[in-house]
């Protein structure tokens, strides 16, 4: 039950589970497996399943607008790469897949390089727990 809901919350944000997974009696690897995992689902879901309000933004406000004229400097500064590796810790995978594409972002470059970017905050997240948990005993 408690890897269920590391599912769950693992599917808004990477980070959100770790007070649970630290409170786990247990292995926590298969809790950072599923993390990992949930949050791969996410960012795929929310990467190709925000087009729709893509579509609604610009046919609403245009793209000559405030919203795409300030939020361009950050797809151009950083692109899909940078944005994909730092997905989890800008607003979280899902928040930031879902800006990244009405921005404008290729969702293939996009998708791969956010699930390059899950597993890689995903290991460190998991480093830091092992880390803390054994210095505290």
């Amino acid at each position: 039950m408690a890897l269920i809901t590391v599912f769950l919350l693992g599917f808004v944000d990477i980070a959100l589970p770790l007070p649970m997974i630290i409170a786990m009696d247990g292995p926590i690897e298969p809790a950072f497996v599923v993390v990992g995992m949930s949050g791969m689902v996410s960012s795929l879901f929310f990467v190709y399943g925000s087009w729709p309000i893509r579509r609604w933004l610009v046919r609403r406000y245009g793209m000559d607008s405030v919203i795409f004229r300030r939020t361009e400097r950050f797809m151009v500064r950083y692109g899909a790469v940078g944005v994909g590796l730092l997905a989890p810790m800008i607003l979280g995978q899902a928040l930031t897949a879902v800006a990244a594409v009405v921005l404008g972002a290729p969702t293939r470059k996009l998708a791969a390089w956010m699930l390059v970017g899950i597993w890689l905050w995903t290991a460190i997240y998991y480093a830091a727990i092992v880390m803390g948990v054994s210095a505290i005993g």
